[in-house]
């Protein structure tokens, strides 16, 4: 039980960002007809989102102080994001894997709670008790809010055919979030990259949450994409918005591709030539997510521009995405191992310990120097 309750008191909010790995990464496997795998991979999500949820709900049950700690602490505030992305995420698969666009309704409408519980939560706290300097606090995982808002656009741009006599307005709702994440991003993504140049980074710090900067590209442009594939079943008002959506769409793609190797180098810099040693934390999923995103997002661009060639990049994405999800569930289920049986040799050292201390508190253990007086007399 003691190991149990301090599985929930410490449990971090990043380990969403398993649930968005596994998710996109299935919906990338769908798509490129892997179709076993992302089967597969979705039934995997759909526990891993129950259990980390249901910790999560515990941790605020029974250990509020924690948590309002770690929504209070501006370096985790935002990763809180990870939760409305994971959600959504999920209600993805449930249309492109199953074909069960009722259920991934429900997981929208839970999405747009969380995002908005999450947004008004975390940018308020920041807003009014942040007092430390840009260089000590910000980070590439301060990008996941562009990523959860951009996480409610895709899922409602893909919903929006299947609302009947509503769609204009779910498309117009996805348009809306799809600026707003559009706007996060460039506003943040200006303060991370004055961080990086103007303000020294160790090599600690490096890699696992600065891929977001490429992942929150790459779920703009799938946003974008898929509310230009959906733009002529919905029609309307919207059709003016298409060349306009197309060419933003782009741009964003085009921005992402471009952070890809300057992201490589920053690793090879890291590992390589700083021999920092790797150690799981779940951030590492935040450089997961990012390689199954592209691959996904490139796919669906290709579509909604008609470009047919861009298909290749995602066929061989898939494998780096697949290399690095493996690499990073082995690592995190050894972590767990590890922690598990240390924890248990703790309690039970304690178990074994605990009779002689009670026998002695009882007085049936002679002190030490009690019985070594003994002898001598």
């Amino acid at each position: 039980m003691g190991v149990i309750k301090n599985t929930i008191k410490t449990v971090h909010p990043a380990y969403f960002a398993m649930v968005m790995s596994t998710g996109i990464i299935s919906i990338a496997s769908q798509l490129l007809g892997f179709t076993s795998i992302g089967y597969g991979l979705f039934c995997l999500n759909i526990v891993a989102y129950a259990v980390i949820l249901s910790l999560q709900v515990l941790r605020i049950h029974m250990f509020w102080d924690n948590f309002y700690s770690d929504l209070s602490n501006p370096k985790l505030s935002l990763v809180f994001f990870t939760t409305v992305a994971a959600t959504n995420v999920l209600g993805a698969q449930f249309i492109t894997i199953v074909n069960q666009p009722e259920i991934a309704k429900g997981f929208w409408y839970f999405g747009i709670f969380l995002w908005t519980l999450v947004s008004l939560s975390a940018f308020s706290i920041l807003f009014i008790k942040c007092d430390q300097r840009v260089e000590v606090v910000l980070h590439g995982g301060w990008l996941i809010s562009a990523v959860g808002t951009q996480s409610v656009a895709v899922l409602g741009a893909l919903l929006a055919p299947k609302f009947g006599s509503t769609s204009n307005f779910v498309m117009f709702s996805s348009f809306a979030w799809w600026m707003t994440g559009s706007f996060l991003y460039m506003i943040l993504i200006t303060l991370i990259i004055y961080r990086l140049v103007f303000f020294k980074v160790s090599p600690d710090a490096l890699v696992p949450p600065y891929w977001i900067n490429m992942g929150a590209l790459a779920i703009t442009t799938l946003a974008g994409s898929i509310l230009c594939i959906n733009i002529p079943k919905v029609g309307g008002p919207y059709n003016d918005f298409l060349g306009f959506t197309k060419g933003l769409t782009l741009f964003f793609w085009s921005f992402g591709t471009w952070w890809i190797p300057f992201l490589v180098i920053i690793g090879v810099w890291k590992y390589a030539i700083n021999k920092t040693q790797f150690k799981y934390t779940p951030l590492y999923w935040g450089m997961v997510f990012p390689l199954g995103m592209y691959t996904v997002c490139t796919f669906r661009l290709s579509q909604a521009i008609q470009i047919p060639f861009l298909v290749n990049i995602s066929k061989y994405f898939i494998y780096a995405a697949y290399i690095a999800w493996t690499f990073i569930f082995i690592s995190m289920i050894r972590s767990m191992i590890k922690v598990a049986i240390s924890k248990e040799i703790v309690s039970s050292n304690k178990i074994i310990k605990a009779p002689e201390t009670t026998q002695r508190e009882e007085g049936r253990i002679a002190p030490q120097s009690q019985t070594t007086t003994i002898i001598k007399r």
